[in-house]
């Protein structure tokens, strides 16, 4: 489930105010529209486990910047988090992430290229805002896209920098906000669809499958979600809702994400563009 947030944050932070989606697609026009992005995700979603229940809620301040070679995000959430009745307050874990076309990869509509995410312990473990460790995640993602039709996947493998025996990843995965193995697998396949020049709608899945000898007791994770995006001018506004089909990292699960994209235009640029300018 980490990795399906940083992956969306990043997108979101990546994609042009001419076709913006929620936080997809990462198209290959992205690389043609450089722009700075800051914006906040909010989410909230209730929770049972074989320790806990309850619910959380989350607010993560985003800031991204996208250059036509690559794109860049970091993000740092912070939750209100309640187990069995009692009520705590704090940083979750800093998540930072890059991704990168790779030119041989682009055929026409299809553009590809491989990122690598990492989120740092700034989230207390023993509250179950954090992992208590690094978590490094190299992907490799790939775009097709039409004028009304885009599909977005990625497959990525992700490791825990830590021994199983000194993880707060028993009895499964951690934390609360965003349960991760510690050594897994993951993919996921994303549907847009164009209903309006300034909309977009959406259907995706994401899986995760604990591999290697690290998870003793590692769970299976598969969500489906769908949501709807919508950009006027440089503010971009999304809204998903995302259910779990194995795994139960949560019931249910809503998130909200509000950001504005300033374009970074050189002056070269910007003067040629106003002295061609018709009068």
């Amino acid at each position: 489930m980490r990795r399906a947030l940083i992956a969306a944050s990043l997108l979101f932070a990546a994609r042009p105010v001419e076709a913006a989606q929620q936080c997809h697609p990462l198209a290959g026009s992205v690389w043609r529209n450089p722009g700075l992005l800051t914006g906040v995700r909010l989410d909230a979603a209730g929770y049972r486990n074989s320790s806990y229940e309850g619910d959380y809620q989350g607010v993560a301040p985003t800031i991204g910047f996208n250059h036509r070679r690559i794109a860049i995000m970091a993000l740092l959430p912070g939750y209100r988090l309640t187990r069995n009745g009692r009520t705590g307050y704090g940083l979750g874990d800093l998540a930072l992430a890059l991704r990168a076309p790779v030119p041989a990869f682009a055929t026409g509509a299809f553009t590809a290229g491989f990122g690598l995410s990492a989120t740092m312990p700034t989230g207390k473990a023993s509250a179950d805002l954090g992992m208590g460790h690094v978590m490094l995640m190299p992907e490799f993602w790939f775009n097709h896209e039409t004028d009304r039709i885009a599909l977005v996947g990625t497959l990525g493998f992700a490791r825990a920098l830590t021994a199983a025996s000194a993880s707060h990843h028993d009895p499964g995965p951690r934390p609360i906000v965003n349960p991760m193995n510690l050594s897994e697998i993951d993919a996921s396949l994303n549907a847009f669809l164009r209903v309006h020049e300034r909309v977009w709608l959406k259907l995706g899945t994401y899986g995760a499958m604990p591999v290697g000898t690290a998870n003793a007791h590692g769970v299976t994770r598969l969500i489906a979600s769908s949501g709807v995006s919508v950009a006027i001018r440089g503010l971009e506004l999304s809204a998903e809702l995302q259910a779990p089909l194995a795994g139960a990292p949560f019931l249910a699960r809503g998130v909200l994400q509000v950001g504005y994209r300033f374009e970074l235009v050189r002056r070269s640029q910007r003067h040629a563009g106003h002295t061609s300018r018709p009068h």
